[in-house]
């Protein structure tokens, strides 16, 4: 009885030590096809640049999401609800961009004037927010193609001379927003007093209080407000077009490579044209009228 008690706690113990390496092995098996499949991003990020990606590309990747830097001020593009949430062309842009390339995004609203050192220092990855390509800015800041084009227009209040020559702007003050275009263009292009605010939307409330001649914007933001109810006029023709781009710090090829896919694929399948007809009343801004 002694005997085979022994030889049965024996086999026990064979046992429980085989049902262990079996158990490891299974863990080990199942880890390594875990590590080996690698995230959904991945493989979608290496069909579309052909090998892995490299550089702030693949810490994007490897972190799953991008960060996005917009104007949280600059209704229809990008505003903040009173709920919260963010909305506009852009914030679906962006999240268009996020789906094509299997990433999430998340979203950060700094001042304006700030995105380009943002860009650089790594604060965020993109910027999805409007930036007109500027041979200026190129010196600094890498472009994908532009994604839409925005009309330059100078809305003025209601049952004043409209603003729709050059000419027409001698020793009129003109608020816009700082950093941007409209300032570089006025300042360039007129004799104008310019007035920078953190938005052009911000300047509107001194249009509307009588502080300014005109404010200088993009025509849908400027239709925006009118259709809010706000007592302003676009007169004449636009100024100018601004080709509208992707902007991220030079130097990271593959990003930007992955960025233009997504524009062309937005491009191609309409889907840039539908989010321009939804949020500026019909208007496709994606092609130049």
């Amino acid at each position: 009885m002694h005997k085979h008690r022994t030889i049965t706690i024996i086999m026990g113990m064979l046992l429980a030590s085989l049902a262990v390496i079996v158990l490891g092995a299974c863990g080990s098996s199942s880890s390594s096809s875990s590590s080996a499949s690698s995230s959904p991003s991945a493989t979608k990020v290496e069909q579309i640049l052909g090998h892995a990606p490299t550089g702030l590309a693949k810490q994007i990747v490897d972190n799953g999401y991008f960060t996005a830097a917009n104007d949280a001020n600059y209704a229809p593009q990008s505003v903040v609800k009173k709920d919260g949430s963010l909305v506009g062309f852009d914030v679906d842009t962006a999240k268009k961009v996020g789906e094509l390339l299997g990433l999430n995004v998340k979203f950060q609203n700094p001042a304006w004037d700030s995105i380009p050192t943002g860009l650089q220092t790594g604060r965020f990855d993109v910027s999805i927010g409007s930036m007109t390509i500027t041979a200026e800015r190129q010196k600094t800041l890498d472009f994908t193609g532009p994604y839409y084009y925005a009309p330059a227009v100078i809305i003025t209040r209601v049952g004043t001379p409209g603003l729709d020559t050059v000419a027409s702007l001698d020793g009129k003050t003109i608020g816009t927003s700082a950093g941007s275009t409209y300032y570089d263009w006025l300042q360039a292009s007129t004799k104008a007093k310019i007035k920078s605010y953190d938005s052009s939307v911000t300047a509107m409330t001194d249009l509307a209080r009588k502080r300014l001649d005109g404010v200088m914007t993009a025509a849908p933001t400027a239709q925006q407000a009118i259709a809010a109810g706000q007592p302003f006029q676009i007169t004449g023709k636009p100024f100018f077009y601004e080709d509208l781009g992707m902007a991220i710090k030079k130097g990271e090829p593959d990003w930007l490579a992955l960025l233009d896919y997504a524009v062309k694929t937005m491009h191609a399948d309409g889907s840039l044209t539908a989010m321009s007809t939804h949020w500026y009343n019909g208007l496709d801004l994606t092609v130049k009228q």
